[in-house]
């Protein structure tokens, strides 16, 4: 088993910090899916992007 320790000193608010760690491979990759979904949503607008299952098969 492996154990891991942290100390937090002079924390200040998350809207200060450049990048938040993550030690989860998985979350961190839907984060980064989900700014990139947001960044398209205000682009092309709300209905630019969403679940597969919403759309019509191609023609």
């Amino acid at each position: 088993m492996t154990g891991l320790a942290l100390r937090g000193e002079d924390l200040v608010d998350a809207g200060q910090v450049a990048e938040q760690l993550s030690l989860d491979a998985a979350r961190q990759a839907r984060l980064v899916a989900e700014s990139a979904a947001d960044r398209i949503r205000a682009k092309f607008g709300p209905g630019a992007i969403g679940p597969a299952a919403k759309y019509r098969p191609a023609s």
